[in-house]
Order: C-alpha cells, then sequence, then structure tokens
C-alpha cells in the first residue's frame, strides 16, 4: 500500500496536455489512510480511463483532524458481568424477559398501535368455521366496545392519564379507533373476554399515544416504560379487570410480537448493550468526525487551504460530504480564487447546513463572496446525505447535477467514486 504525506503527494494520471489541470482530492467523514488509499487509486483509474491530462493531490484529513476516542471508549457505560461473559437476559414467565418482551410488542404498536388487534383478528378469522363457539347473547368483542364508552371518563383512568399528559380527545381519539377495529372485524370471533381484553388495552394505550405524539415531539418528550405499565393497568381496571399490565401472552398474541422480539427489537436491544463498546468506537470516526467539525474545524480548512496551496493552477477541489462542507466554508471565508478555478462537491450536506442556520462561515440569510469559485454540486436523489444547493444560494452560484448510481441510502452516498457518468460529466464541465 502506498504511503503518503499529508496534503502533498500527487498522482499523476496520463495524458497529452501540457498545462494539466491539478485536482485536490477531499475526503469525507470517517475516512482514514488505509481508505484513502483505496478511494485515491479508484478515483485514478476512473480518470485514466478518460485520457485526460490531470494531476491527482491527496488532502487526507482524517488521521489528524478526524475523531477519535483519545481514552480507549471509557466513557461509555459498562456492561454487566454477565453481558461480558456473553449471557443472555434471563427468560420471564412468558417465555422471555418481561421487561424486553414488552419492548418487542411495544415496538410494534408503535408502527401500528392496532397491529395486534388486526393480527388477532386475520388469526382468528382462519379459525372461523373450525372452532365451536357456544352460543352467547353478547360476544368478548362487544362487551369491550361497550365498556370502551364510558373509559375517557372512568375513574381509574383520569388521574394515570392527566399525570402522564393524555387528554379527553386523545382517549375518545383511541377508544374510537379500537370499537371500530373490534365491531368490523372481531364481533363473529371466539376470542375469551379475558384474552381479548389485554390486547384492547394495549391497543386503546398505544392509539392515545400515538395521537399525543404530535404535542410530544415537539416538546422533545416521550412516555417511560413504567408510565406505559401504569396506563395499561388503568386501563384494564377500566375495562372490568385488574391485572398484571403485561398481559396475556399466549400463542394467540405471539404473531404479533414475537417476531420482532426473536429477530428483531429484543435481540438488537440486547446486542447493543453487549457491543455498545465496540459499536462506539466504529461510530466514533464517521459521526464524530462531523461533531468535531462542528466544535475544531479550522485544522481541517488549514489541511484543505495547504493542498490548494502546493498545487499547481488551474485547481478543481474535488470533496465528498463533510470534505465538502469545510471547503465551502474555507472558500466562504478566504480568497482563493487565483489559485482555485472550481469547486465540486460530492453527496455535500453543505445546502442543508446553511439553511439551517448552522454553516460554520456563512449565516443564514448572507450571499456567498464575491471571490468564492465556480461551485458543482453532484446528488443522487437516493442519497440521504445529498442536498441541491442552487435553491439555496441560487442558480448563478450553484450548478446541481443528479445522479442515478442505482445504490439505496447509504451505498449512494459513496457510489458516486465508481459511476462511470460522474467522471464524464467532470470531464465535460470542469477537466475538458
Amino acid at each position: 500500500m502506498r504511503r503518503f504525506p499529508l496534503c502533498q503527494t500527487r498522482g499523476l494520471i496520463s495524458g497529452e496536455r501540457i498545462h494539466m489541470t491539478s485536482v485536490v482530492l477531499v475526503h469525507g467523514t470517517g475516512v482514514r489512510s488505509d481508505g484513502y488509499d483505496k478511494l485515491f487509486d479508484l478515483v485514478v483509474r476512473h480518470f485514466d480511463k478518460l485520457d485526460v491530462g490531470v494531476e491527482l493531490l491527496r488532502c487526507l484529513w482524517g488521521e489528524e483532524h478526524g475523531a477519535q476516542l483519545h481514552r480507549g471508549g471509557i466513557s461509555v457505560p459498562q456492561r454487566r458481568k454477565a453481558e461480558i461473559q456473553g449471557a443472555q437476559p434471563a427468560p420471564g414467565p412468558h417465555g422471555a424477559d418481561d421487561s424486553e418482551a414488552a419492548a418487542a410488542i411495544w415496538a410494534l404498536l408503535d408502527t401500528d398501535p392496532l397491529a395486534e388487534l388486526r393480527i388477532l383478528a386475520e388469526t382468528e378469522a382462519s379459525r372461523t368455521g373450525t372452532v365451536y363457539v357456544p352460543q352467547q347473547d353478547e360476544t368478548s368483542a362487544e362487551q369491550l366496545v361497550r365498556l370502551l364508552k364510558g373509559l375517557p371518563d372512568h375513574p381509574a383512568l383520569r388521574e394515570p392519564a392527566r399525570a402522564h399528559g393524555l387528554n379527553e380527545n386523545d382517549l375518545t381519539s383511541a377508544v374510537g379507533a379500537v370499537s371500530d377495529i373490534l365491531a368490523d372485524l372481531l364481533t363473529e370471533t371466539p376470542t375469551p373476554l379475558d384474552d381479548l381484553r389485554h390486547v384492547v388495552a394495549r391497543a386503546v394505550v398505544a392509539a392515545a399515544l400515538d395521537r399525543a405524539d404530535a404535542r410530544w415531539d415537539a416538546a422533545g418528550m416521550s412516555l417511560d416504560g413504567a408510565a406505559l405499565h401504569e396506563l395499561q393497568e388503568a386501563v384494564l381496571e377500566a375495562l372490568g379487570e385488574p391485572g398484571e399490565a403485561l398481559g396475556w401472552m399466549s400463542d394467540l398474541t405471539k404473531p404479533a410480537w414475537r417476531p420482532l422480539w426473536r429477530s428483531g427489537e429484543w435481540i438488537t436491544s440486547w446486542q447493543v448493550r453487549r457491543n455498545r463498546p465496540g459499536m462506539s468506537a466504529k461510530a466514533a470516526p464517521p459521526i464524530g468526525d462531523i461533531l468535531r467539525y462542528q466544535a475544531r474545524g479550522g485544522g481541517l480548512r488549514d489541511c484543505i487551504a495547504a493542498a490548494v496551496r502546493a498545487a499547481e493552477p488551474p485547481v478543481v477541489v474535488l470533496a465528498h460530504s463533510l470534505g465538502g462542507v469545510a471547503c465551502v466554508d474555507l472558500f466562504a471565508s478566504e480568497d482563493h480564487s487565483r489559485q482555485v478555478s472550481a469547486l465540486v462537491t460530492v453527496g455535500s450536506q453543505a445546502p442543508f447546513l446553511y439553511e439551517m442556520d448552522a454553516l460554520v462561515s456563512l449565516p443564514y440569510g448572507r450571499k456567498l463572496p464575491p471571490h468564492f469559485p465556480r461551485w458543482l454540486n453532484a446528488f443522487d436523489p437516493r442519497d440521504p446525505l445529498a442536498y441541491v444547493g442552487a435553491p439555496v444560494f441560487g442558480v448563478d452560484r450553484v450548478t446541481d447535477k443528479q445522479f442515478n448510481t442505482g445504490r439505496p441510502l447509504l451505498r449512494a452516498h459513496s457510489a458516486y467514486w465508481d459511476h462511470q457518468p460522474f467522471y464524464a460529466w467532470l470531464h465535460q464541465e470542469v477537466l475538458g
């Protein structure tokens, strides 16, 4: 593997031109020496295909100006002895650690408050005609619909609901949604009342919280597990059965929550706790680089400035992600127009930060200075970290170019580097 001094060494790409364009390659967040070497070689290979005279210069800032855990991650909470030894939490009476099983159920209900009822309805519908149902004046679902009518004003629920921020409209809306699905889907099923009551209690609380979340999200708040437990117990009491709020979790309701517990929410929660030091160490470069730049980004900008000064004009700065943000800050603050003919940002967050008034160099509302270089901005709509600049800075200051790398989400954020149409565009716009 080739090693180069930071922000200095050049890689010459073959071509016929005498006066070559210098291209400074500025990487994005999370990249360190080995990764940058691979990126540099990849860009060299793609430029070689263009058969254009380009002098590629390195600007590796991650080693010196990126984030690191200086004391090995001692700020991460220590794991319990049993977890360090690899033991999983002990199972509770329902076949899993009760708090973890409850978390798995709530992962489902946070997505759809009526999910358990819907799955229960589908389960029971498949049994229709195969299970003997004794004649009765009122089915379990019909009894609960009747009991739900008085729920918003029930004394057992009034105080807990008030204490945890639920109002009468939240409860009334929840009761209506739960009653509708009971009336539409469950009136003919043989589900025993005691079994159905627990599912309904969770659905009522989940639906009420879903309505209240709009208020709470704005306040940055949420309920904890103890509050959910208290509210479920209150609803159960109002429905005629004081008891354990975690509820009845036999084979009847397991289809709704067990898949999350077995392969998703519960096991992921346990793995996060068990592997948190390692996960934190891995997350430090990509996330920490951003945080460190916002707090102390001068060193990174100085690194880019040094690479630009070392280059022979004309200079094109090709910058990815956070590297592009730093370039925008640098060129908005300092005049490098004698050296730099163009800035090309790839998957950049600079427009987004500017719109939020979080760009270090440029308060929102202030225009790019006259000395700011020609700016081209490449983005893929599938890239969640890529933003367009023309709508916020003006079409006369930023030219946005859309690409379809064919990759999803964060894969798209790095796929530009192996996307041939991207290099063809560079050749046409700034290298030709």
